[in-house]
């Protein structure tokens, strides 16, 4: 990946990783093969929106019944090795950079995609989506700004917020309760 003026960075979990966007003919490739991917799951979660209450997008209520079907359609959409190569070339143009031990560490996706992921996300999984979403908006920003404003991008968002919060790792206190018992 070039240093060019496009590159824009984010800091996430003591991480700067800096993403730059995707060459056109590949941008245009990979937004071809997401809106096939993931298309019939917003479709499916659309089609449970009651369309005569909706004066503007952020009018939308999504109910859990057809944001699950559409989460369903997606996984169907989507098996492991799939989805590890949508992750993949997803990351192609991201770098991380962190510290550790007061040494500054750097790691190109690009160049070594399986040693990246390790160094980068074991212990912190979850720290990937929001890097994901970034690059979309780094990548499709005018799409992504549709989506995401107000409607249902933010739905989904709030929906996966709340499932997380009510599944947040126990406390250092917590844990140590959980030890002595």
């Amino acid at each position: 990946m070039s240093m060019a003026n496009n590159e824009q960075k984010i800091v996430i979990d003591g991480t700067t990783f800096v993403v730059a966007p995707f060459p056109p003919r590949e941008g245009l490739r990979l937004k071809a093969h997401l809106v096939r991917t993931f298309g019939p799951a917003i479709a499916e979660i659309i089609g449970g929106i009651d369309g005569s209450k909706i004066k503007s997008i952020g009018d939308m209520d999504i109910g859990n019944d057809s944001l699950v079907k559409g989460l369903n359609k997606l996984f169907e959409q989507l098996d492991e090795d799939s989805f590890d190569a949508l992750i993949e070339r997803l990351m192609r143009n991201v770098i991380a950079n962190w510290k550790e031990g007061g040494k500054p560490h750097s790691v190109s996706f690009g160049n070594d995609y399986e040693t990246a992921m390790g160094l980068v996300f074991t212990g912190k999984l979850f720290s990937i989506y929001p890097l994901l979403l970034f690059v979309l908006k780094v990548n499709y920003p005018d799409f992504l700004s549709k989506v995401v404003k107000g409607g249902i991008g933010q739905k989904m968002k709030a929906t996966f917020t709340s499932a997380m919060e009510d599944a947040t790792p126990p406390s250092e206190s917590e844990k140590s309760e959980t030890s002595e018992s």
